[in-house]
């Protein structure tokens, strides 16, 4: 399931209620009335958890500042709902961006006209626009709060986790240099010490050790070597498993065969040198949230670009299309018109592999 985003507010006549939610459909009233009733407490600005039957529920109370409430402060509570147990890990990642969500509303000064949409009919017209539009304000930043928490709590895949690992030079530039052959620990070490400074060398062979990537083999009482025990090998492949996704539109395959044709030719001409610059870039690729979610939803099927403002949040769409550019900049996507249309496809298609290592393979077996 889904998480599930409410702002509840205390109504000065009714009391505490749930102002809107997002996905809306899924929030039932027995959710609701336990919002309302963690909302009825006292309390001061602070992040808190509570669970209940099978949910969790991280919420932050605030107030802002409001002409229209009693007191000048309209309360406040900002809620992300789970069903099943989290972790402290995004226990801190969703109390950051509640904390940033608050930050948003409060530093808006005609923002609490928003909480009076019910009540309309006693404003002039004036003051009805600032509330319709101030009340859509908040929709838009409680859907854009929901796709934060979204992308920030959510599993990574194997291939990321693998990409974020390589994605870092000193990690990636140890293990090209466990390619080439077997080394004692301390070799390993001096080679590390004197290029990456900044970087905790215990805490790097930890981390390999954990994904398995290294062994350490201990001969006698004091030598220890370090064996690279896969390569890990990232590439461009074509993109044959979207081609059963035009079905519906037929014309565009031969004008997506065309340009992955044409770029494959090239990309195959590339040196090994190249080639090593094109991978660094593509562990890049696939380490940041923003494109590894747009490489995925065009590993699925096309996108039409002509419809992504309906889709989307105004900011969410900014940062797509800033993705969408940077991924059409290095070939991986392409953008194709027909009928009037814009359609987002993949062009080069991006592969994690392991394999067992070229310099074993090489050796024989007795050595």
């Amino acid at each position: 399931m889904n998480p599930i985003i409410a702002l509840s507010h205390f109504h000065r006549k009714i009391g505490p209620l749930v102002f809107y939610s997002y996905l809306k459909n899924l929030l039932s009233n027995e959710i609701s009335a336990v919002l309302t009733g963690l909302m009825d407490q006292p309390r001061s600005q602070s992040f808190f958890i509570h669970a209940f039957e099978n949910f969790t529920s991280l919420n932050y109370y605030f107030e802002i500042q409001s002409i229209r409430a009693r007191g000048g402060k309209e309360m406040l509570m900002v809620s992300v709902i789970f069903e099943q147990p989290t972790t402290p890990e995004n226990e801190q990642k969703v109390s950051s961006l509640l904390q940033e969500f608050s930050k948003s509303l409060q530093s808006h000064k005609q923002i609490y006209t928003a909480f009076s949409r019910d009540e309309l009919n006693k404003f002039d017209d004036k003051e009805k626009e600032d509330i319709i539009n101030n009340y859509a304000l908040v929709k838009l930043w409680v859907k854009e709060l929901y796709w934060a928490v979204v992308e920030s709590t959510r599993e990574r895949t194997e291939e990321e986790i693998i990409a974020l690992l390589l994605s870092k030079k000193h990690i990636y530039d140890t293990l090209q240099e466990l390619s080439e052959g077997v080394l004692t620990l301390e070799e390993l070490k001096e080679w590390f010490i004197e290029r990456f400074l900044e970087n905790n060398f215990d805490d790097m062979i930890a981390t390999l050790l954990d994904e398995q990537l290294v062994f350490i083999n201990q001969i006698g009482r004091v030598e220890k070597y370090i064996i690279l025990l896969k390569e890990v090998v990232i590439e461009r492949i074509p993109p044959d498993s979207v081609i059963e996704f035009f079905d519906e539109i037929p014309e565009l395959i031969d004008i997506l065969l065309s340009k992955v044709q044409e770029y494959f030719n090239r990309y195959e001409t590339k040196t090994e040198e190249e080639l090593k610059e094109d991978a660094k870039e593509l562990y890049q690729i696939m380490a940041d949230p923003k494109t590894y979610n747009l490489l995925s939803k065009l590993r699925e099927g096309l996108i039409q670009r002509d419809k992504l403002p309906q889709l989307v949040s105004k900011k969410t769409l900014d940062n797509l299309i800033e993705t969408i550019e940077f991924l059409k900049e290095r070939d991986v996507i392409e953008e194709l018109s027909y009928n009037n249309e814009r359609y987002i496809v993949l062009k080069s298609n991006i592969q994690i592999t392991t394999a067992f290592p070229e310099y074993l393979r090489k050796k024989s077996p007795k050595e």
